[in-house]
């Protein structure tokens, strides 16, 4: 007999429900969050024959235990638990174990149309980790470039002008040893100029053009505005020179992963991937070929695909949203860089932009195009080559 295992997740503790295939209540107890706790539930459900464990948070310690357990979970929409606890709880009561007994009679009614959580092999799984820690520093780089400029407006604005990037590694660090005007100026000099080459700034005319630039700037701030601001602005330098070091540690991890995995270099053909999106799309794809049964299972899961709306007369297509909303963003990314090397991608973009669909929408189209095409090289491991065009797949 099937028995159904609801778990309510927690940061201190978890609660537990176990019903059998009549929706009967079996077992109800709590677990602390580490390895006792997770032995204890072992040790519970171990004497059951058949045991199908559902939750709402698909990652953290008790799935990983589980997991290496060879126990068969099923991470499940807590939206959907939500409306299905309404519909036999009509109090609107809630607590952990009104929760965990939804888990487990949802999973119970309806665990033929959901599908159990696949894992990867565990170097995907590290990329898996890499990519979503690169997302957060890159996102935290963006946040922190954002209130320098905020910061450098206030008190120091000849450095919008000084380099073509702003926030480059050359330009932190020299506002770090010269955060004002005035300590630029005293350093005109060959101390100056040594410290540009020694940080990979060796040009001579544009270092001519950077001191011409800093003898013709003057500004007006007073000392009781610049003098705080910039200590402001060193610090924010020496988190982004922190984060540029550990974001490019992270790339280069997941360069080795991407290199060193067997489907790795199929995922590296793929026009405009690069290291760093190769590297990401290999690691929603996956190494797991159960986890999609066809490319149209990619395209809803990563949300490429358009969704219909029809209501009698009325019909509309809309973007999908309950999607995984960081594969849809990555994917985006690929198709609008592969309008560069891709011939077909760009016409395709073309045809889509003379069809009257905006940019965002033509580039969406293509990058579901590119779901088919990636699914093809993912599930047959085949190398993408332009000129023969696995567009059959599209």
């Amino acid at each position: 007999m099937k028995h159904f295992i609801g778990i309510d997740n927690s940061s201190l503790d978890h609660k537990i429900q176990i019903i059998d295939s009549d929706g009967n209540c079996i077992l109800k107890f709590t677990i602390i969050n580490n390895l006792s706790g997770f032995e204890k539930l072992d040790k519970k459900i171990s004497q059951f024959e058949e045991v199908l464990i559902g939750l709402e948070l698909p990652h953290g310690p008790i799935i990983d235990y589980l997991k290496e357990k060879g126990y068969k979970l099923y991470s499940l929409n807590p939206l959907k638990i939500k409306r299905f606890k309404e519909t036999i709880k009509v109090s609107g009561n809630k607590n952990d174990y009104i929760d965990a007994s939804a888990i487990a009679e949802y999973l119970c009614k309806y665990f033929k149309h959901v599908r159990p959580l696949l894992s990867d092999s565990s170097e995907i799984e590290k990329l898996k980790i890499f990519r979503i820690t690169h997302n957060r520093l890159t996102g935290e780089h963006s946040r922190y470039i954002n209130k320098l400029h905020f910061i450098i407006k206030q008190y120091f604005g000849l450095h919008e002008t000084l380099f073509s990037h702003f926030g480059c590694t050359v330009q932190l660090k020299m506002i770090i040893k010269y955060p004002t005007l005035n300590d630029l100026r005293v350093s005109l000099s060959n101390e100056f100029i040594q410290f540009l080459k020694q940080n990979k700034y060796r040009n001579s005319v544009y270092i001519k053009k950077i001191i011409e630039k800093i003898k013709d700037y003057n500004q007006f701030i007073p000392p009781e505005i610049e003098y705080p601001y910039q200590y402001e602005a060193k610090a924010i330098c020496e988190i982004l020179l922190l984060l540029k070091e550990k974001i490019k540690y992270i790339e280069d991890e997941m360069g080795v992963i991407n290199n060193n995995h067997r489907l790795g270099k199929y995922f590296r053909s793929l026009p405009g991937a690069g290291k760093i999106l190769s590297s990401k799309l290999l690691s929603i794809f996956g190494d797991n070929k159960n986890r999609f049964e066809n490319a149209n299972n990619a395209q809803c899961l990563f949300g490429t695909a358009p969704r219909n709306h029809q209501s009698g007369t009325y019909h509309k297509v809309i973007m999908r949203r309950a999607c995984n909303k960081s594969a849809r963003a990555m994917l985006y990314q690929f198709a609008f860089s592969s309008m560069r090397f891709s011939p077909w991608a760009r016409e395709y973009y073309d045809g889509q932009r003379e069809k009257g669909k905006s940019h965002s929408v033509a580039v969406r189209a293509l990058s579901n195009k590119w779901v088919k095409i990636i699914f093809k090289i993912w599930k047959d491991e085949i190398i993408y080559e332009e000129e023969k065009k696995i567009l059959p797949a599209a």
